[in-house]
């Protein structure tokens, strides 16, 4: 599932996961309080969230994700790369965080959890 404000990102990643063996997009949302809202129906594998979102940001979004589902898989994927920001995402409990530059990284991470 994807979490983000940006239709772009939204078209792009939709195109993006069909052609990796193994992943499907089963819902898109605008901000964090759809993407939660979301989340609680679909119960999607993995969760890719942006940090920069309107009405309820990604971190706000993550820690709320964290109380309620420990399990889910939760990749950050934002446009800001700061060293700052990826420790405090993995603090808050992301399993990754992933610059949207860098898609190769993402393609990286679901060969590894098809594996696991």
């Amino acid at each position: 599932m994807l979490v983000d404000d940006s239709l772009i990102v939204q078209e792009y990643m939709n195109s993006a996961l069909r052609g990796m063996s193994g992943c499907s997009l089963i819902g898109t949302a605008n901000d964090g309080n759809e993407g939660l809202a979301m989340i609680r129906v679909l119960h999607p594998d993995v969760v890719l969230l942006d940090v920069s979102m309107p009405h309820k940001n990604g971190i706000e979004a993550l820690r709320e994700l964290r109380v309620e589902n420990s399990k889910v898989i939760v990749i950050m994927f934002t446009a800001d790369s700061s060293p700052s920001l990826r420790e405090r995402c993995l603090q808050e409990g992301a399993n990754y965080f992933v610059c949207k530059t860098e898609f190769r990284q993402l393609r990286d991470i679901f060969d590894e959890l098809q594996k696991d």
